[in-house]
């Protein structure tokens, strides 16, 4: 690079100078205009569900944001209701109602938000009991000084702002993909039904000596 085009570095005095006067403007009502808001049209982003599921409604998670939002609702309001599509749908296995478990099939929920101009921010995670995340997530944004809730913490203080706190969150689907899960990691403790029902008295009478003779095994082993 030439010296013509370096560009001229600020000593200190010239930076704390600058600070001052930015600092001042802002005080002062003249802030510049790169801080000021300004009238533009919403963009939604979303994964692939916010696209596809309506839980029976007619609207998708980015429809009804994009659609709050142009009606001049608060953009995180908003964006929350859209959310709250996806974690109350069944069929949906990878947020909220339904959400496919952890590995003691305890359906284990993250949520996280930030609203832009009002400089907050809060989130949950390893939330149980709480169909909509979401809406937690932002309870402790609007309602406490703290940025994230974790596990019991979290569904404690879901339970003081009113949520209703349920004893499963899993769906016929979401525990069927779990005990699918089990059944293949763990085959000698959770066998295929279809498979076991199949097998001759004799056999069955072979895998529980087998299984004992392991047991045995591994346990001289220490």
């Amino acid at each position: 690079m030439s010296e013509d085009n370096k560009t001229p570095l600020l000593d200190r005095r010239t930076f704390l100078g600058v600070s001052t006067a930015i600092g001042a403007m802002a005080a002062t009502g003249s802030a510049p205009a790169i801080a000021q808001s300004r009238a533009s049209r919403p963009v939604v982003i979303s994964s692939g569900n916010g696209f596809q599921y309506r839980n029976g409604g007619s609207e998708t998670c980015v429809e009804r944001a994009f659609r709050l939002m142009t009606e001049g609702e608060d953009v995180l309001e908003s964006l929350v209701s859209g959310v709250n599509i996806v974690e109350l749908d069944p069929e949906d296995t990878s947020v909220g109602y339904g959400g496919l478990p952890d590995a003691l099939g305890h359906v284990s929920l993250d949520s996280c938000c930030m609203h832009g101009p009002l400089k907050r921010a809060g989130g949950v995670a390893a939330l149980q009991g709480v169909r909509t995340p979401s809406n937690v997530a932002k309870a402790v944004a609007d309602m406490t000084d703290h940025h994230l809730l974790v596990g019991q913490g979290a569904q404690d203080f879901a339970r003081q702002m009113g949520f209703a706190i349920e004893d499963d969150l899993n769906t016929e689907r979401s525990r069927q993909r779990f005990m699918e899960w089990r059944r293949r990691i763990d085959p000698a403790h959770y066998p295929d039904p279809q498979r076991q029902a199949s097998l001759s008295p004799h056999a069955v009478r072979d895998f529980t000596r087998n299984s004992l003779e392991v047991a045995e095994q591994m346990a001289s082993e220490g």
